[in-house]
């Protein structure tokens, strides 16, 4: 069975955050699959530069996982020769998945397998179909909709990563048929990790020494949509109670964040929050691994892997309601509230002045193991095999 991947950017280009793993980790463990090859069109675009790689042939990740990258003709927007070549990729295809809504390969990569070539399509919205996305777009989003998206709707499946994503897939095209397949996590290397002491904690990743009670982190895109401003005024509110706390948010700067510095100096926080910049690989781990808490009050989130990597290392989490992590709550190793200042400071306090912090941790990790990429891989596969067969 051969599967058509189709999306704007992949690995290496990680400055665009979690979904660059799942897809790369679903393929990978696809690959592995009997009679199954993966084939994923891309693009060479790394946000404001281009990946190091060899452009416009097909590069071998592993046995039958390939992956080719169409140079990006005007950076992070358009490429060219994706637009007029791409039809041979999809042409040998037995299904063709899209990753993607609001960018230029979707609608060309739509007409080719739906008009030219009659192929099962299956099409991931990678969350950004939520009301506060739309509502927080331009107009042009509504636009792009309607004539690229809206006269294939009907006539395809969509993917979706939660329950909550799926309800907004239906609130736009309500005759939509939608499966629901979460993210997953490499468990194993979420497990490895080096003890950090608190002073230490704060002394690698900030360069300064203080005298630490709890650490509070953040992980994501410093962009509006991930609710940094709500997470810094709860915290401030949190000092009151637990007035050796530390707050740190490590991510890339997509446009917030000196709206977040202003914040910061504002409230006066300048010596206990810290924005430390994109972390990755080990650092990222260890990072997860031994703060006290994980908080991300998101305005939407289609899944967001970040809560599944900080639970895997037995960090608990703060999620919002506009995220799809009411389970924590069942599984007691954090909380699911509103993306209020009010709701989260109270959720922060509840989860750091709990009693048995070691419960927490074992419970986190409970939860990160229904989601392992083999289990994911094989939804997958039998999705696509179905799809093959027209029988979805």
């Amino acid at each position: 069975m051969k599967i058509s991947i189709i999306v704007p950017s992949f690995y290496p280009a990680v400055i665009y955050g979690g979904p660059i793993f799942s897809t790369l980790n679903t393929c990978k463990e696809l690959s592995k699959l009997n009679d199954v090859e993966i084939r994923v069109s891309t693009t060479n675009t790394n946000m404001t530069s281009k990946l190091n790689v060899k452009v416009n042939t097909w590069n071998i990740f592993q046995k039958n996982f390939y992956v080719k990258y169409y140079d990006e003709t005007i950076i992070d927007k358009f490429s060219f020769r994706l637009f007029i070549n791409i039809w041979k990729d999809i042409r040998n295809a037995d299904v063709v998945h899209i990753q993607s809504i609001f960018n230029t390969p979707t609608p060309i990569s739509l007409i080719y397998a739906k008009l030219f070539f009659k192929k099962p399509v299956l099409i991931s919205s990678r969350g950004s179909l939520g009301e506060w996305c739309i509502g927080n777009g331009n107009k042009f989003k509504k636009l792009w909709l309607k004539f690229f998206i809206k006269p294939f709707a009907n006539h395809i499946i969509w993917h979706a990563t939660a329950e909550e994503e799926k309800q907004e897939i239906l609130s736009l095209f309500p005759k939509a048929k939608v499966s629901i397949i979460p993210n997953g996590i490499n468990l194993q290397s979420f497990q490895s990790y080096n003890s950090i002491k608190r002073n230490d904690f704060i002394l690698k990743f900030t360069g300064e020494k203080k005298e630490v009670a709890k650490i509070i982190i953040s992980m994501g895109r410093l962009q509006k949509k991930k609710g940094f401003d709500i997470l810094i005024e709860s915290f401030s509110r949190v000092l009151k109670k637990i007035p050796n706390a530390f707050l740190l948010i490590a991510g890339p700067n997509e446009g917030e964040e000196n709206n977040l510095l202003d914040l910061i100096q504002k409230l006066n926080l300048s010596h206990q929050v810290f924005l430390i910049g994109a972390i990755e690989n080990q650092d990222k781990i260890d990072f997860l691994a031994n703060a006290d808490l994980f908080v991300l009050p998101s305005y939407n989130e289609n899944f967001g892997n970040v809560y599944l990597e900080s639970l895997a290392t037995g960090t608990p989490i703060i999620a919002s309601k506009n995220t799809p992590w009411s389970n924590v709550e069942k599984y007691k190793c954090g909380r699911w509230v509103n993306n209020t200042v009010e709701e989260t400071t109270q959720a922060m306090l509840n989860v750091l002045e709990y009693h048995n912090q070691r419960q927490l941790s074992i419970n986190s990790k409970q939860l990160s193991q229904h989601y392992s990429w083999e289990s994911i891989a094989l939804q997958f596969s039998n999705l696509f095999q179905n799809l093959k067969k027209g029988e979805y």
